[in-house]
């Protein structure tokens, strides 16, 4: 019988992903159900149902849980177990962490979403690089980060640390949601890419596509999807620089829906970063040739990133 198993969970406004690992961190059961987000209430009966159909999959009990991490969208205020803002759940202010750690017995480690990522990106990270510290923007509806600083995760002053999704890149760019113009997020997240393809090439009708499609038709060589993906790649590099600029870290791990696509993601980032080392001796310093990597797809970054979270309790 296993002494002690540890639960991670990526709640999201749509799904919760469960991951049930072993003390050793052996892959024991995943599981993922429906987000319930009509009623607080429900919102957490469905999660411990989630996690309990999860441990059912593992052959597993309750009472052999050692922790649980958990991943969620919003403002995080770790000493009361609180989630603020967590709009895509419909929850203004809830103590999930006290909710959960009532019904299961155990401690619980709450972290907001990307930075439960960025957690997991760089646990996967130390098997491709020696390297301490690490950036990790997710790219997908929307564009978020999280920073890694010597194995420790970078909070800032009012836990809202590295928003680079609304950093203007351009004052006089595409409306982002948030009200200002020209935000990373408005130029190089999953629904900008679409809309650039459609947008900024004058020519006929094109059916509505999905960033994943645009990267599929530059890696065939259709040249309006080509020079999509290069303006997005070069946006892309930028923030590579700014990232490295900013926190002096060593590596920078792209992940979320779009980096899925692959190397018709990731080498034109990677071609662009190379552009802006030769144009700077201290780009140069700061930004090694194999700095830019991205998770694999289907790497479930943000429930391994709970895991980890849950084991350092």
């Amino acid at each position: 019988m296993l002494d002690h198993i540890f639960v991670g969970l990526d709640i999201g406004g749509t799904k919760t992903a469960v991951l049930v690992v072993d003390q050793d961190s052996k892959i024991l059961s995943r599981h993922t159900a429906p987000t319930q987000i009509t009623d607080p209430k429900i919102f957490v009966t469905g999660i411990a149902a989630a996690i309990d159909t999860a441990l059912q999959l593992a052959g597993v009990t309750r009472d052999q849980i050692q922790a649980i991490g958990a991943g969620i969208p919003g403002h995080i205020v770790q000493e009361k177990g609180e989630v603020h803002m967590a709009v895509n759940l419909n929850l203004t202010t809830f103590p999930i962490g006290p909710k959960l750690s009532e019904i299961f017995k155990v401690p619980i480690a709450l972290e907001n979403d990307v930075r439960a990522a960025a957690f997991g990106a760089y646990e996967w990270m130390q098997t491709q690089r020696d390297a301490s510290t690490m950036a990790y923007i997710s790219i997908g509806t929307g564009i978020s980060a999280g920073v890694v600083l010597n194995g420790r995760l970078y909070h800032g002053h009012t836990g809202m640390a590295v928003e680079i999704g609304h950093v203007q890149f351009e004052q006089d760019g595409p409306l982002c949601a948030c009200g200002m113009h020209g935000c990373l997020e408005a130029l190089a997240s999953g629904p900008a890419i679409a809309r650039q393809y459609q947008e900024l090439f004058p020519g006929p009708a094109i059916q509505a596509v999905t960033a994943k499609e645009v990267y599929q038709a530059a890696a065939e060589g259709q040249p309006q999807a080509v020079d999509t993906i290069q303006l997005v790649s070069q946006i892309l590099a930028r923030a590579v620089n700014m990232m490295v600029n900013m926190y002096d870290v060593e590596v920078v791990v792209f992940g979320g829906g779009v980096s899925s696509a692959g190397a018709p993601f990731l080498n034109p980032i990677i071609e662009a970063v190379a552009r802006i080392r030769q144009q700077s001796d201290l780009a140069r310093m700061l930004i090694a040739e194999d700095a830019v990597l991205a998770l694999p797809p289907g790497h479930s970054a943000a429930t391994w990133g709970a895991i980890k979270l849950a084991q350092q309790i």
